[in-house]
């Protein structure tokens, strides 16, 4: 399994989605992925027992915020999925940004620097336009999570520095001498 890749258009940017595998025997693809990110996106499960299940020890949601992290990301959106599974409960909404909150200032996250959108992926709610639904209105003021993208701060890129790359593998050829690199390049900008 690998990363996967997406790009796609908002108002402000055309984004390079990186879509990394969320799964602990998959951890080397994440972070390889996570190395080319400016900023990132935490999908959770709103659901009662699936958060738990990848908040607590030794849950993935734990450490890939921690890898991000630690590789650099400064911002990130915490997308709250399958809210429709818990009728756009506000409780359970607040009940797991209050748990995130906590534990991603502790990793180096600015509270200035996360967002945290409720969503469901399966109906589209609050992905690309506003969810019209009551449920959500009453208590939820904030963007969808286009909206939230747009928000974003792109990094300042060090042109003036040395080249830096990530290898994601190294590997020896069959009857040959010496190590070969394979390495990941983020989309460069060429100026002739």
């Amino acid at each position: 399994m690998d990363i996967a890749h997406e790009q796609f258009d908002t108002d402000k940017y055309v984004v390079n989605l990186m879509d990394a595998p969320g799964h602990k025997d998959f951890i080397p693809n994440m972070i390889t992925g996570a190395a080319q990110a400016d900023v990132a996106i935490l999908v959770v499960d709103a659901t009662t027992g699936e958060f738990e299940a990848g908040f607590e020890d030794g849950g993935q949601t734990r450490e890939h915020a921690i890898i991000a992290r630690s590789l650099g990301v400064r911002e990130v959106i915490i997308a709250v999925n399958k809210m429709d599974m818990v009728d756009w409960s506000e409780a359970r909404f607040t009940e797991i940004v209050k748990k995130l909150k906590v534990f991603l200032k502790g990793v180096g996250f600015k509270d200035a620097d996360i967002t945290y959108v409720p969503c469901s992926g399966l109906t589209g709610g609050n992905l690309i336009k506003p969810y019209a639904d009551e449920k959500l209105l009453s208590w939820y003021n904030g963007g969808t999570l286009l909206q939230s993208i747009d928000g974003f701060t792109p990094p300042t890129r060090a042109v003036d520095k040395p080249f830096r790359c990530c290898a994601s593998d190294v590997f020896k050829g069959q009857g040959t001498e010496g190590c070969y690199w394979l390495a990941m390049f983020p989309p460069l900008q060429v100026r002739v």
